[in-house]
């Protein structure tokens, strides 16, 4: 989508010695580590050993947090941003080399180091900056008013910059996002070279795959793409919008990751999608990283880590929690570590099968930073501290504080609960609360508000428990549903979720046959998203019921399956990311010919908490 066919309207606002890198195509050869996740595929891994037995070689900071992943110069300068509008330039040795600060800037992007070796860095101010890295001169500044006339489809305002640059050697071009939607091309001097568009904001780094394909997404749950040479390729639609970067596997497949916590694959030639799995329960804006063995390590707003085989079709092979949510993207090294922060304050480091090596405590929560790696093998990250941390093997051992690191392990998907001794034991009704005698369990607040508005006993059944915590997070299990409070999303539609229980309970059965494209009509509708349709008695009830917003996307075609009912009997099912639809013929021209499976009792039964 270039400059010349955009129909959207950005706001804009005007305001030593040589190393080996770490990455072949980086744009600047000797830079240590020239961006975010290392190179343009957003792959995070390296070639480099991390320490084995980690420790804080020393910290440094000025108070003001940390909002950007590092990135190192070729002679070992780590450049971070914070969030008071500073730029700042610290030596391999902890000291400080320079810092800058820029007026009416509130924060940068992730700051890279482009074809001139110069650091590059997006602002809040809708400003793209570069300064030299050994002095902090600012060099050149974009827009100018030359750029804003070649661009007269924009209007002036205020749009800021979001993401990461990214460019690699074989493009040659700096990528940057904005929350207009604006994707700008630009070179090495700052100069305007072509823009690409979304129709809504673009707050992940752009990638570039081995093939030189450019992809961008964007919060109107789009993927787009285009060629490096210009125009446009495909667009994808997923199941909800997207805060997390794609990254490319080695031949060009296209992986993004969206706020519903669904890992998606798409095929880079058309844009096909080739399978989408529900790895969490809630958004994910951590961009993934991908190991050698082709399995992609996945921060959630959940608190874990997730470990998904992309060569089996999104197998999750383990999940590691900690006590907040994961938007750091993590760092795989060539000895089989993974190093990634958590807004829970630790800097984590664990093995390839999830088991815990060390966890290094901050004295506030890791967001956005994510870790680099220098030649000598030193890791970076930043905190909101306001710390820059470097981390040595052998480096001296972190005090522990009063709160001491949490010490969870590997645990299988879905998660065993940590709640009351039996969270299904009936209990007393609660003042203020709907008490359902039935079962012996309050609903109350905003699970009652969510209930009561989205069909309340047909839609979900009767509560299992009460509200409860598993993994930092409150929730309450119903009998065809687990719901999931997000306080970050307070007073929005996304305040309370479901969890995607549908994906949950297959995921040892997927991928599902799919099926070949049809034309959509009255009794059949075909989900090019998914590669599956819904048909007839099932396609009314979607329809009637609240179609992908109840139900999201199907997951498999119609299956013969044997209820879980008491009565032996098989029925003709269909699985949704949110629920099992069963057809009973007994019951047709009845409001239950239609049914939904008791997934939450399920869940429970198969946790040994329900007879």
């Amino acid at each position: 989508m270039l400059a010349g066919g955009a129909a959207a309207v950005l706001a804009l606002a005007m305001g030593a010695q040589s190393i080996t890198s770490v990455f072949a195509d980086q744009p600047f050869p000797t830079a240590q580590w020239s961006q975010f996740k290392g190179d343009s595929t957003h792959q995070g891994t390296t070639t480099l050993n991390a320490p084995q037995n980690p420790g804080i070689l020393w910290t440094s900071g000025q108070g003001a947090a940390i909002v950007s992943g590092p990135v190192i110069a070729t002679d070992g300068t780590v450049i971070v941003a914070t969030d008071n509008g500073r730029i700042r330039a610290i030596r391999p040795d902890g000291q400080e080399r320079w810092t800058r600060e820029i007026s009416g800037v509130s924060f940068f992007t992730h700051p890279f180091i482009n074809q001139r070796g110069l650091v590059v860095f997006g602002g809040s101010d809708g400003s793209i900056r570069a300064f030299k890295t050994d002095t902090g001169e600012e060099i050149w500044k974009f827009p100018t008013n030359d750029d804003l006339s070649k661009v007269t489809t924009y209007s002036t305002g205020s749009s800021a910059a979001r993401g990461a640059p990214v460019s690699s050697k074989t493009y040659g071009r700096t990528l940057v996002a904005f929350d207009g939607g604006a994707v700008f091309e630009i070179n090495e001097d700052g100069a305007y070279q072509g823009v690409r568009m979304a129709e809504d904001s673009v707050r992940a780094s752009p990638m570039i795959t081995p093939n030189t394909l450019i992809v961008w997404a964007s919060t109107n749950k789009k993927v787009y793409s285009g060629s490096s040479s210009g125009g446009d390729r495909w667009v994808a639609t997923l199941d909800a919008p997207i805060n997390s970067g794609p990254v490319a596997g080695p031949d060009s497949t296209v992986y993004v990751c969206t706020d519903a916590g669904s890992l998606y694959a798409i095929e880079p030639d058309k844009g096909v999608i080739k399978w989408r799995v529900g790895v969490s329960g809630g958004p994910i804006k951590s961009t993934p990283s991908m190991g050698a063995d082709g399995v992609l390590y996945i921060g959630a707003d959940d608190g874990k880590l997730y470990a998904v085989d992309t060569k089996s079709g999104g197998t999750i092979k383990w999940s590691y929690s900690t006590g907040a949510p994961v938007t750091s993207s993590p760092l795989i090294s060539a000895n089989g570590l993974i190093y990634f922060g958590s807004n829970d304050s630790n800097l984590y480091v664990l093995n390839l099968n999830g088991q815990l090596v060390k966890a290094i405590k901050t004295e506030k929560g890791i967001d956005q930073s994510s870790p680099a790696i220098g030649s000598d093998g030193t890791v970076y990250i930043g905190s909101k501290d306001g710390r820059l941390y470097a981390i040595k093997q052998d480096g001296p051992v972190v005090t522990p504080t009063s709160v001491a690191p949490p010490t969870p392990v590997a645990t299988p998907v879905p998660p065993m609960p940590t709640p009351l001794p039996n969270p299904t034991d009936p209990v007393a009704e609660k003042p203020g609360a709907t008490f359902f005698k039935e079962t012996g369990h309050n609903v109350q607040g905003a699970f009652l508000t969510f209930f009561n508005k989205y069909g309340g006993l047909e839609q979900f059944g009767f509560p299992r428990t009460e509200e409860i915590t598993e993994d930092g997070k409150l929730v309450q299990y119903f009998q065809r549903a687990r719901f999931e409070y997000f306080p970050q999303f307070q007073g929005t539609p996304y305040e309370v979720q479901l969890q995607l229980l549908g994906d949950v309970l297959t995921v040892p059965r997927r991928p599902f046959p799919t099926s070949q494209a049809v034309d959509s009509g009255p009794a059949v509708r075909y989900f090019p998203e998914v590669q599956h349709t819904v048909r007839d008695v099932f396609l009314n009830y979607f329809n009637e019921k609240g179609a992908l917003e109840r139900f999201g996307y199907p997951i498999s075609e119609e299956l013969q399956e044997t209820n879980n009912d008491g009565t032996g009997r098989t029925y003709t099912v269909q699985y949704f990311q949110r629920a099992r639809l069963e057809h009973h013929p007994e019951l047709a021209g009845s409001p239950y010919e239609i049914q939904l499976g008791l997934l939450g009792d399920q869940v429970l039964r198969e946790r040994g908490l329900l007879k």
